[in-house]
């Protein structure tokens, strides 16, 4: 045996001598053949896929068997096709199994949207599954895996891998393991480097004229073109979530503003762009982008446009940055162990193509400007994506984000928003097809606090929420009493259900400081972040709205009395909201469109 559920055969003969047997290529499980095509018998139940085609929409079917064995007993009854709620591709069948994918270098974790199950007569130790694969999938390499266990290629079935189209195929990898390798949403002309740059040039160097060197002695100008006129769009691009750029959408939206709505997809690697109704979605490194970004009258952005990007004239550019900060960003990070000098080169040029930088306080205004080298107009306006955690919007939304999450509604919300770290970013190749490659991320999602554990030290009555930094990639495996939200389109909608907040350094506290309820602080590496990693903005040892915790059982502790630690806080609350959340209430989206509009065409 090769291990308790995995047996080799051999051919006894008279002498004693035991001899390999071949496997035939359509053996059916639990039969199959090794990594040296010799016959052996699985009785641990592991998925094999023994059927694949492509469907006329572009997606993929998947087949094959599985064993009961390896369900944990769990079974279900008779055939039928199992779907969730979420709004990304996937689901549990019975009780306790799930098809997911799961990204080779990111490992980001994609629920599968359909899939049907058939059991065999009773007593046979197989059952059948099928589930359809659809795009749109995120840039990548994803692995099967039904109910933790990796899908393997049948033998017969390996002649007919790759199966799909340019965009999503299937293939076989590591001997036996079934691969969905998905490309860009763009068609094959428009994928490559050299192909981008012919895109980036026919759009933007013909208009602002360039100098191009061929030699030491011969040079080529390229004069300005008659640029084509701007178009009446909205370009918003969510590179840091988009929280506050779909604000913004929602009340241009609400005025009946007539332009058309443009918004940037696969700008987070791993992840998929919510595209808000009524918005046009255009793939980042797309010819519709380039057009976008050089022709759209105006752009509405939360992070850094592309390094190359010049704002036209008659171009309104709004950057509404991404909440107050608490750690050192930008300029702040100069001469730091995690410092990429490279990009912080050009912040300056970013910076000046902005119109209006939007400011979420009067403390965040001076860091802004010193930090992201900005020396333009600056709007004060509090955060457009805080709007939703003020009347007359607030209880409405919040039951609906309730209801989305499926959390009971007698339940206890716990949030957990931990940080990006420095140290945990990923190699360079794993954001090369992101919108701007020099841009800081994604980093490795790998937390000290264990929210299973928290779950069940807390017990029932009680719901973990867990939300990922947009720049972190990784999965959190749901559980009793846990489930992974960081998925859910806006953070500003999950800080509605939260009862308690449980952070580390993410600036999500100055947002949820608006609410009025607890936080508590997992500092577990505090000494660290401050004197190496980054350092903070303001002096949070002393400033902090709640207790600095190191375990995750003091947070469970915490968690327990945070009646009482709130009123041991009180002061220090009050003061953080008075000092750093002066300028929310409810209305920055109106005032953000208001200073969007008056540039008129």
């Amino acid at each position: 045996a090769e291990s308790g559920a995995r047996w080799r055969t051999r051919l006894l003969l008279a002498d004693g001598t035991r001899i390999p047997l071949p496997a035939a290529p359509e053996l059916p499980p639990p039969a199959c053949a090794d990594a040296a095509g010799e016959l052996v018998v699985d009785l641990g139940g592991l998925p094999v896929a023994d059927r694949v085609e492509r469907l006329e929409d572009g997606s993929l079917r998947v087949s094959g068997t599985y064993g009961v064995a390896s369900l944990g007993g769990v079974a279900s009854s008779g055939a039928g096709t199992v779907s969730g709620a979420d709004s990304g591709i996937g689901i549990a069948v019975g009780s306790g199994t799930r098809l997911v994918l799961r990204h080779e270098t990111l490992h980001e974790t994609v629920p599968v949207t359909e899939l049907t199950v058939e059991d065999h007569p009773t007593g046979h130790p197989t059952a059948r599954f099928s589930a359809r694969i659809a795009p749109p999938l995120p840039v990548g390499r994803w692995s099967l895996h039904l109910d933790g266990h990796p899908v393997r290629v049948l033998a017969s079935l390996a002649a007919r891998l790759p199966c799909g189209d340019s965009g999503l195929a299937l293939e076989r990898r590591n001997g036996d393991r079934l691969t969905v390798v998905a490309e860009p949403a763009l068609p094959v002309a428009e994928r490559s480097a050299y192909s981008r740059r012919l895109l980036r040039d026919a759009h933007h160097r013909a208009h602002h004229g360039e100098t191009h060197h061929h030699d030491a002695h011969h040079r080529e100008t390229y004069h300005p073109t008659p640029a084509p006129p701007l178009l009446d769009a909205v370009l918003y691009v969510g590179g840091a979530g988009g929280d506050s750029p779909r604000a913004v959408h929602a009340e241009l939206v609400r005025r009946g503003v007539g332009s058309e709505h443009l918004w940037v997809t696969g700008t987070a690697p791993g992840r998929t762009t919510h595209v808000p109704p009524g918005a046009r979605a255009v793939p980042v490194h797309s010819a519709a982008w380039y057009e976008a970004l050089a022709r759209a009258r105006r752009i509405v952005t939360d992070d850094q446009l592309p390094a190359w990007f010049e704002r036209r004239p008659g171009q309104t550019v709004v950057q509404t940055w991404h909440g107050t900060p608490l750690g050192r960003f930008g300029t702040g990070l100069t001469g730091t162990l995690y410092a990429d000098h490279q990009h912080l080169a050009t912040l300056a040029h970013r910076s000046a193509q902005w119109s209006v930088l939007v400011s979420p306080s009067r403390f965040a205004t001076p860091l802004l400007r010193s930090s992201l080298a900005y020396g333009g107009e600056v709007l004060e306006a509090g955060s457009p994506a805080n709007d939703v955690l003020f009347p007359p919007d607030r209880d409405k939304a919040a039951e609906e984000v309730r209801r989305a999450l499926g959390v009971p509604e007698d339940h206890r919300v716990v949030l957990y928003a931990p940080t990006y770290r420095d140290h945990l970013a990923h190699p360079p190749a794993a954001s090369r097809d992101s919108a701007d490659p020099t841009a800081p991320g994604p980093y490795r999602w790998d937390p000290a606090l264990d929210p299973h554990a928290l779950a069940r030290s807390l017990g029932p009555g009680h719901t973990v929420l867990v939300r990922r930094h947009p720049r972190v990639t990784g999965g959190v495996q749901d559980g009793p009493g846990v489930l992974d939200v960081s998925r859910h389109p806006g953070a500003a909608g999950l800080l509605l259900v939260a009862d308690v907040l449980v952070t580390d350094y993410a600036g999500l506290m100055f947002d949820f400081a608006l609410t009025g309820r607890p936080m508590l602080f997992h500092t577990y590496d505090l000494e660290h972040y401050r004197d190496t990693v980054r350092g903070f903005c303001l002096d949070f040892e002393t400033r902090a709205p709640g207790p600095l915790l190191v375990t995750t059982e003091e947070v469970a502790q915490a968690l327990r009395s945070t009646g009482a630690l709130a009123a041991r806080h009180a002061d220090a609350y009050e003061s953080f909201r008075r000092d750093y959340c002066d300028l929310d209430d409810g209305g920055a989206a109106a005032r953000v469109v208001d200073r969007l509009l008056t540039d008129a065409p």
